[in-house]
């Protein structure tokens, strides 16, 4: 049994990686603003060069030269008004589906408190303040599981830490809170921790929603019926805020639903993009896309895998749930890249990674390392621009 000196170090050295792991974050952060953004940290929302702001955001707002940019642009809006009063409605490509994940817009706005000018760096500082978070709470993790605390540097290599700290998505809370439900309900004792990550998850993104019925399942089939109810109850405060929205916002139209289980995937794995190969860059991130398909694929198969052994904790039904909500997502964009693909099924990854460092078997892993090589081929273009730019400075 450890001693209180040695409980200290351990949670010192969760505490040191946590640290340096935010620090890299941080520096990535800084780097990119600085070469590829001119400075301007809200280039890190990625905005394209046609996509319509609001007259309030559109003069000190940063595009790029990608016309259609990428999602945070609209949690960027979001953030600016996240009570839906100041007609940035006709601006955003799905009102209803983006004003739904409030939970890092909304905290931004809070923590500004409403002041346009310091919204910006509040979402930033939430996303940087969750890499710590999320570091921390796997390096302790990892600690239970008698392995060393530098795991908890995993975390940044997760899809949805990776694509939001290169896009300011807000997937990247959801998947520390992901970890954080393993860390403490394992634990027994307290259980307030776990039913504020509940209510805080499907605030961040509707997928946190399968966390809440994984509690549920986990704890049902231990009999714990009053962790049930409780689980239910950390479902009404994202029921509340949906509501709020519907009433606001215009009828979300997307066919997000599968014809037939799997349908999306399996029609990204058959009828493969078209996607520009004239350059080896393109050739790369083409076999890369393939090399993350099949990482989701094995994924979802070891979903399967543990369903027919009937593994019944907490990990393993978080992952089930999540490969059965996978089989309901038909919408071809879900499936289209490891960008897209890769931040919404990061919480299945997360369940299998965990299970992966519990248990010490390399397979459960595999989905992880394949879908990696892709995320960081998108890295390896910035930090080539950065590296010539500090080259013609000095």
């Amino acid at each position: 049994m450890l001693g209180i000196p040695d409980k200290l170090r351990l949670v010192d050295a969760a505490l040191t990686v946590a640290l340096a792991a935010v620090c890299c974050a941080a520096v990535w952060v800084g780097l990119n603003v600085f070469f590829n953004y001119e400075g301007h940290f809200s280039g890190l929302f990625y905005t394209g060069a046609k996509v319509q702001l609001p007259p309030e955001l559109d003069g000190h707002t940063y595009r790029v030269i990608d016309e259609s940019g990428y999602d945070a642009a609209f949690y960027h809006m979001a953030a600016h008004d996240p009570l839906i009063r100041r007609g940035f409605i006709p601006y955003f490509d799905n009102s209803r589906l983006r004003w739904r994940r409030i939970g890092v817009p909304g905290l931004a706005a809070l923590l500004a408190w409403g002041n346009d000018s310091l919204v910006d760096y509040a979402y930033i500082a939430i996303q940087l303040a969750f890499v710590f978070l999320g570091t921390l709470w796997l390096g302790r993790y990892a600690q239970q599981c008698n392995a060393h605390a530098l795991w908890g540097l995993a975390f940044l290599l997760i899809p949805a830490v990776a694509v939001s700290l290169d896009r300011m998505t807000i997937d990247l809370p959801l998947a520390a809170l992901c970890i954080a439900l393993a860390l403490y309900g394992l634990k027994g004792g307290l259980r307030w921790p776990v039913y504020a990550f509940l209510c805080a998850a499907p605030l961040i993104r509707e997928t946190g929603m399968v966390l809440v019925a994984a509690w549920c399942l986990y704890s049902a089939l231990r009999k714990d019926w009053r962790a049930v109810s409780q689980g239910v109850v950390c479902a009404i405060p994202a029921i509340l805020w949906w509501t709020y929205v519907s009433s606001r916002t215009p009828m979300d139209g997307t066919p997000w639903l599968s014809t037939y289980p799997f349908s999306g995937i399996i029609e990204r794995t058959i009828h493969s993009m078209e996607a520009p190969t004239h350059t080896w860059w393109l050739r790369m991130a083409d076999i890369l896309e393939w090399g993350a398909l099949a990482g989701i694929w094995l994924a979802l198969f070891l979903a399967l895998y543990l369903a027919c052994k009937r593994r019944v904790g907490l990990i393993e039904c978080t992952a089930v749930l999540f490969a059965a909500f996978a089989a309901s997502l038909g919408k071809y964009d879900i499936w289209a890249s490891a960008y897209a693909a890769g931040r919404t099924m990061s919480p299945l990854v997360i369940a299998l990674g965990l299970l992966s460092l519990k248990e010490r078997h390399v397979l459960f892993a595999l989905p992880l390392l394949l879908i990696l090589p892709r995320i960081a081929l998108q890295y390896e273009a910035q930090l080539a621009w950065i590296v010539r730019s500090v080259m013609e400075r000095f």
